[in-house]
């Protein structure tokens, strides 16, 4: 590709001396053309298919292949942590994901210190928004944070999950700063150059109903979610920090009222601090439906003024946009069965109203960038055409090539996490220690999963994907689960951040309890035997094929 580019340039600068710089342009865009169309949607097609045909290591397996280039990007580390906590592998999927952070966070220091470099670049004026340097959607790079969180959660590593949640917030404030900012520069610019459009709204034939939807439009941003910050309630709550708590639960609350689930992690919180039965633990299950929606391309004409001989004229130019359809949340269960009891589900969060909140959110640039960029083509496409009667046949071919060449390397930024889970669930019981089965049930039929739970907080995770279903839990002790079991009946004095070892890693200890329901489990006869076998065990993420009750 570098060789292509050296050679592009010189036979524009060639090309330039005959023709004016404007031939430069077009020629570019002409000759590049086929390095700037590849979508992100096909690319990942591979991918995502395997991974929705519950196959974890053949979607890594495609992933691979599609980046054999030793510079990766952004999504390459979204996708492969998530298809590597899926199989279970959750330190490799924590470095993975730590390594996205890592280009988030420099997406931050230039936020900070020159974000007027963020607003626009030169590829994305000249070819189109995929030449420029893909920095993430607003949700995916706080879900980069709360994605770390579950993966120490797994490991047992409360106290980082803990810090992944600060730094999640800390986000989330440089975000809301940034898109201020960008918004005032979009208008700003599209003023400047005499542009009218600058709203979706004004697209004509444009799905304005995929981004106007009322449960859309009800965000009041992209990227705070109520799934979030009830899980920095729990977290904060089973750290022993109830304040801290409160105002993950509150927040929650404001997201999404009504919810009987959020409404209880909030009740009695205090009381539930001071007064801890150590027979019962307070379980938080996660729930993850179906996948993060696509983006596609959709090329509508937009009337520009179009400098030329003879003033301005008004084209209409033909432009890409980026349009997310509504997904399906019928993949989204009511309810599961703990023990053979129900047990309610609340949805929490939507991945993709989320992504269509970012991209109303990001409209107004992309129309400004998309308008300069069609009408910087116009003024090119013209020095082409009015110079190419002296060059012959070789003049006209030339501005059919860049005619062909410009409406190639027209097309949407398609970038977007895809193997990121569409909605996120919970429920909260309060289990006693030892083995249980919970019954989830999905498209395929339903799915039978067997958990321990040991401690006074555990947190269990269930993922469907096409006709698996992964699981991933807090390391769960089976010795600690039968003593808790035979000891007396007694409340146990709350710890801030008391913390026992397990398999190596930190697992919280000394907790908590909160919760909607409780569940029975098998008697202390039963657990001490377990005890006596089964020194520690750790119940990590399978993929199995239907199993019914």
């Amino acid at each position: 590709m570098q060789e292509q580019n050296k050679s592009v340039a010189l036979t524009i600068k060639r090309l330039g001396k005959n023709m004016g710089g404007g031939i430069c342009l077009i020629s570019l865009v002409s000759l590049l053309a086929g390095c700037a169309t590849n979508g992100y949607d096909r690319k990942a097609t591979t991918t995502v298919d395997a991974m929705k045909s519950g196959s974890a290591d053949l979607a890594l397996q495609a992933l691979e292949q599609q980046n054999p280039d030793k510079d990766k990007d952004l999504l390459y580390f979204m996708e492969k942590g998530e298809l590597l906590r899926m199989k279970g592998s959750y330190e490799a999927s924590k470095e993975t994901w730590l390594a996205a952070d890592e280009k988030v966070r420099g997406w931050e220091d230039q936020v900070k210190t020159d974000p007027s470099k963020l607003m626009g670049d030169i590829g994305s004026f000249v070819l189109n928004d995929t030449t420029r340097r893909y920095d993430g959607r607003d949700y995916e790079k706080v879900f980069i944070n709360l994605r770390l969180a579950l993966d120490h959660l797994a490991i047992g590593d409360w106290d980082s999950a803990r810090t992944e949640i600060k730094k999640m917030h800390e986000r989330e404030a440089i975000i809301a700063d940034f898109r201020s900012k960008e918004l005032d520069a979009a208008k700003s610019s599209a003023e400047s150059k005499g542009l009218k459009t600058t709203s979706f709204k004004e697209l004509n034939g444009y799905p304005v109903e995929t981004l106007e939807d009322p449960a859309v439009r009800a965000l009041k941003n992209s990227y705070e979610s109520a799934f979030a910050n009830y899980l920095a309630g729990f977290v904060y709550e089973g750290l022993g920090e109830p304040s801290l708590a409160a105002a993950g639960y509150r927040k929650a609350i404001e997201m999404r009222p009504g919810q009987a689930t959020l409404e209880e992690g909030l009740k009695g919180l205090d009381g539930r601090v001071r007064n801890r039965s150590p027979k019962l633990v307070d379980t938080l299950i996660v729930i993850e439906s179906g996948s993060a929606p696509a983006i596609s391309s959709m090329t509508l004409p937009i009337i520009l003024p179009i400098p030329g001989r003879s003033g301005l004229s008004l084209i209409a130019t033909p432009i890409s946009w980026p349009v997310i359809r509504a997904a399906d949340n019928s993949v989204v269960p009511a309810s599961i069965t703990v023990d053979d009891k129900p047990v309610q589900v609340a949805l929490l969060t939507s991945v993709d109203q989320m992504a269509r909140r970012a991209l109303s959110d990001e409209m107004p640039g992309i129309i400004a960038r998309s308008s300069i960029r069609a009408i910087t083509k116009g003024v090119a496409q013209k020095a082409i055409d009015d110079n190419s009667g002296s060059l012959g046949m070789f003049g006209s071919l030339l501005s059919i090539a860049a005619k062909a060449g410009t409406m190639l390397g027209e097309v949407a930024d398609e970038r977007t996490w895809r193997t990121l889970p569409g909605f996120f669930s919970v429920a909260r019981v309060k289990l006693a220690p030892g083995m249980h089965k919970i019954l989830l049930p999905t498209a395929t039929g339903p799915q039978l999963r067997e958990v321990g739970v040991s401690g006074a907080y555990a947190m269990v995770s269930l993922r469907t994907s096409g006709p698996s279903l992964y699981l991933a839990q807090t390391p769960y002790n089976a010795e600690q689960a039968a003593l808790a079991l035979a000891a007396p009946e007694k409340p146990i004095p709350a710890a801030k951040n008391a913390k026992a070892k397990t398999t190596g890693k930190k697992v919280a200890a000394n907790n908590k309890n909160a919760g909607n329901d409780t569940v029975a489990a098998a008697p202390a006869e039963k657990a001490a035997t377990i005890a006596s076998n089964t020194k520690k065990k750790a119940i990590v993420p399978v993929s199995a094929s239907v199993s019914a009750p």
